[in-house]
C-alpha cells in the first residue's frame, strides 16, 4: 500500500506523519482530538513546554482508555459511547509518545546549539 503524509496541528505546531493512503482522514481527526486535550491543559496549565505538553496529553489519553477499559470489563458492562475506540486510543497515544520523544530529542539537541 503507498504511503500518504498528513500535516497534524498539535498544540499549534505542525507535524507530518506518514499513513497509509486512505487513513489520511483518521489521522487528521485523531489529531484533532489530541489537539482538544492539548488546548485543554494549556487552558489549565498554560504553556510548559512541548514535551511534557504531549507527555502529559498522552497521560490522559491513556488514563481515558484505561477508564472505558474498566467499564467494559466490569460485571456490569455496557457498551461506551466514545469518539475514538480501544484501538484508536492505543494507536494515538503511540503515535503520541512518539512525538513526545522526537520533540525531546529536538530540544537536547537546540540546547547544544550557541
Amino acid at each position: 500500500m503507498s504511503q500518504s503524509i498528513v500535516t497534524v496541528r498539535l498544540n499549534g505546531q505542525p507535524y507530518q506523519m506518514g499513513c497509509d493512503a486512505g487513513q489520511e482522514a483518521h489521522i487528521e481527526a485523531l489529531g484533532r482530538d489530541v489537539e482538544a486535550v492539548l488546548n485543554e491543559l494549556t487552558g489549565t496549565v498554560g504553556q510548559i513546554g512541548e514535551a511534557r505538553l504531549l507527555a502529559m496529553a498522552a497521560l490522559i489519553i491513556a488514563d481515558r482508555k484505561s477508564e472505558m477499559s474498566a467499564r467494559e470489563d466490569g460485571p456490569d458492562a455496557t457498551v461506551a459511547t466514545a469518539s475514538l475506540s480501544s484501538d484508536e486510543l492505543d494507536q494515538l497515544a503511540s503515535r503520541i509518545e512518539a512525538m513526545a520523544g522526537r520533540v525531546i530529542q529536538l530540544n537536547a539537541h537546540l540546547a547544544k546549539l550557541p
